[in-house]
């Protein structure tokens, strides 16, 4: 627990660990806590984050974060209090150690355990009105203001809502808690006979059993399978499946059997498997001692003719393995222990005085094929799996290839029997599977036909992992479009990219002094990410790592740090721009602000001309202006403009706004017009020596001159007479003079 000042942000984090996914809940005071305003809660992989907005009295308590899983559940707990407020407790009871949900194998202990602080008696409750009394099974024992409630040999019908409810005068408090049963289990196990872990031999045509003992609560669902392919019973294969055991048999087995068989138990807790390798061996094996060629002939002819036997045009003699018996009308050619080489046209030519005669007889020895040509390709390789070719061996030993047998072995394990991948078919390609990563292993091939199988061809050790690697590190993420909750990351290519094309990217924030997290849960293709949920005011980095089929790179280099805060960006436009005066040399001009001033304050405004018939625009301010008004000056007596103005902040210029109207720049005619103040429009008597004041408005444009006369004699502004007029139009069309003032002592 901890104290905190009240008004401040708090955030409570917690690490969880074991088998995803976790389904994470938050609680206050054992209340569940919703995501809104005050409560923001964030899960990313293994962890979890509650932040707690503007902490305020009501908010300092007990705080827990309840995870579960598919295998159980756990909590952690910590208590907010606030500096500067007291909670008081004189006599309302308050539990200070309660129930917590628990799941219970059936045939367990059930112990709850709570402390009420303030009031007596406890009563324990199941459900809503049931309540649980001592006997049988069950014990209850209150000791103070301490209750243990336990349940012996729990069967299936005691899970339910157990609560504990405490009174006093003050009202009614409880606390409760979730029992669950949970079935007794234990992961798959499967036990082989000794002979079997060996492997297995037999001759094709006859029967073989495979069976196994497995284990498991609940009782693991089993299945066999053969090359990745699930097996199914047939007329040949038959499999027999009950509780504890299981057994696969198949009758008038063939070579092509031959392979490696898997069984498999799964239940609830987990899988569990084993391999059996089964060799058939073909129904016919050559002996060559055994063998041997026998080419008899008869003779027919006066005088008896004589025998002469020849192969690729040589005459046989007598010698080494070639036995020639002529007796007679009859002669024999043996050839004992022959080999493949001596398969080939033997011709018998019979001769007297009378003539000759020429016989040829064809002879084939069938022997085991020879090994395949190689070398081995290795076509594809990845952690699990490979994929091998090779070409038909050189001599088939007379007689079609039936199928290749490939094999493979780890090299660090010898002593290990070959396991065979497959042995069926008569493709020159394989894919050797069930491979561990990171492990040598050697691959051979043998070619069988009706005869047996012949020698092997080995490949090179090969270790098990990507033919590539993992790509480079991408380039320095740069952040913009920042907003108070948002940021776009952006990044270049890695320069290297392991030999493999780029499967995706995966982008991870950090404040400036927290950890690491994960922000796409799945890796995006573009170089660009929109990364949201972030809290206002707070700084934050970000970095990029790249995929390929390899793996993941290392990561990029660290962002420049950015604060999510409202982006600022340029003002609108002014608003209703008005012609207010106009001159042959200037233009008199108003406006009003922008509506929006782009999140930072209208430094000044700029006004640009654009003369009639002309494209370009010219800045008329060398500095801004600070106000709503300008006077353009410079116009050219009888040219025609289009004005318009800007609005400018610390981002830039605006949108110009323009005037509806052009401008011509003429002066304003208006002839003039005299009005004579109220006071002096009728006759004036004043003593002598007082200060006569003759008051008048006078108007026009362009300024008319103005001239006082008395007795039609022009007046000066000498003393005593002095004349008054006040010069400067204002922005208005029709100018107005001031009052024009004589003054007469």
């Amino acid at each position: 627990g901890f104290s905190i000042p009240s008004g401040k942000v708090v955030s409570l984090h917690c690490e969880m660990y074991g088998t995803q996914p976790f389904q994470v809940n938050w609680y206050k005071d054992n209340r569940p806590l919703k995501e809104n305003q005050k409560y923001k809660m964030v899960s990313e992989g293994s962890s979890a984050t509650l932040h707690i907005m503007r902490l305020e009295n009501d908010d300092a308590g007990l705080y827990e974060c309840r995870v579960s899983n598919s295998v159980g559940s756990e909590s952690c707990q910590t208590t907010i209090t606030l500096k500067g407020w007291y909670r008081i407790s004189v006599q309302f009871p308050m539990f200070v150690k309660k129930l917590v949900d628990q799941s219970v194998r059936v045939g367990e202990q059930l112990t709850l355990i709570a402390t009420v602080k303030g009031s007596e008696p406890l009563t324990w409750m199941k459900g809503k009105w049931r309540q649980i009394t001592p006997g049988g099974r069950i014990s209850i024992e209150h000791k103070g203001q301490n209750a243990k409630l336990e349940i012996r040999e729990v069967t299936k019908s005691d899970s339910g809502h157990y609560r504990c409810v405490a009174t006093s005068k003050h009202g009614e408090i409880e606390c409760s808690a979730e029992i669950t049963f949970i079935i007794p289990t234990e992961p798959p196990e499967i036990q082989l006979d000794v002979k079997l872990l060996a492997g297995l031999t037999a001759r094709a045509g006859t029967k073989i059993e495979l069976p196994a003992d497995v284990k498991g609560k609940p009782d693991p669902r089993v299945k066999w399978t053969k090359a990745d392919l699930v097996l199914r019973a047939d007329s040949r294969i038959t499999i027999d499946t009950e509780p504890g055991h299981s057994k696969l048999s198949i009758t008038d087995t063939i070579r092509g059997d031959t392979a490696t068989y898997i069984i498999e138990a799964v239940n609830t807790c987990g899988r569990a498997t084993a391999t059996i390798d089964v060799n058939i061996l073909g129904t016919q094996t050559l002996n060559k001692v055994l063998n041997t060629i026998v080419l008899p002939a008869k003779m027919m002819g006066i005088p008896i003719p004589t025998a002469k036997w020849m192969t690729d045009g040589k005459e046989i003699a007598s010698e080494g393995r070639y036995h020639i018996e002529s007796v007679g009308t009859s002669t024999l050619l043996s050839i004992p222990e022959c080999q493949r080489g001596d398969t080939g046209e033997y011709i018998l030519t019979v001769s007297n005085p009378a003539g000759s005669k020429t016989v040829a007889l064809h002879v084939t020895v069938l022997d085991l094929p020879g090994p395949p040509i190689g070398p081995i390709n290795i076509l594809e390789v990845t952690p699990d799996h490979m994929m091998i070719q090779w070409r038909a061996p050189k001599d088939d030993g007379g007689t079609p290839i039936t199928n290749y047998v490939v094999e493979k072995k780890d090299v660090k394990k010898p002593w290990e029997p070959w396991s065979v991948v497959s042995s069926s078919g008569t493709s020159t390609k394989a894919r050797v599977s069930r491979l561990e990563k990171g492990r040598e292993y050697i691959v051979r091939v043998r070619a069988e036909n009706k005869i047996g199988i012949g020698a092997g061809l080995e490949s090179p050790p090969t270790v098990a992992k990507h033919m590539f690697n993992p790509p480079g590190p991408p380039g320095l993420p740069d952040c913009s479009d920042i907003t108070e909750n948002a940021v776009t990351v952006q990044w270049t290519l890695p320069e290297y990219d392991g030999g493999s094309p780029i499967s995706g990217y995966v982008v991870e924030r950090r404040e400036m002094t927290g950890k690491w997290i994960r922000v796409n849960k799945t890796p995006v293709l573009d170089l660009r990410y929109r990364v949201s949920g972030l809290f206002e005011g707070n700084s934050y980095e970000f970095r990029v790592f790249a995929e390929n089929i390899a793996g993941i790179s290392e990561p990029s280099p660290t962002s420049d740090p950015v604060k999510a805060a409202r982006a600022i960006t340029k003002p609108g436009p002014p608003g209703n721009p008005k012609l207010k005066d106009w001159s042959k040399s200037y233009a008199d001009i108003c406006w009003t602000k922008p509506t929006r001033d782009g999140g930072s304050p209208i430094l000044g405004y700029v006004v640009e001309a654009q003369k009639t018939g002309t494209a370009q625009w010219d800045r008329i301010n060398k500095d801004l202006i600070k106000i709503c008004a300008y006077r353009v000056p410079g116009l050219i007596e009888g040219m025609e403009y289009k004005i318009r103005i800007r609005a400018t902040n610390k981002v830039g210029d605006s949108e110009p706004r323009e005037l509806p109207q052009t401008v011509l720049a003429k002066d304003i005619l208006v002839p003039p017009e005299v009005v004579v103040d109220v006071s002096c429009r009728d006759s004036l008597t004043v003593r002598a020596g007082q200060i006569i004041s003759l008051i008048t408005r006078v108007k026009g444009r362009p300024d008319p001159e103005i001239t006082w006369t008395k007795d039609a004699r022009a007046l000066s502004s000498t003393a005593p007479n002095q004349l008054s007029p006040s010069a400067g139009p204002s922005l208005c069309p029709m100018v107005e003079l001031p009052s024009l003032v004589m003054l007469w002592k």
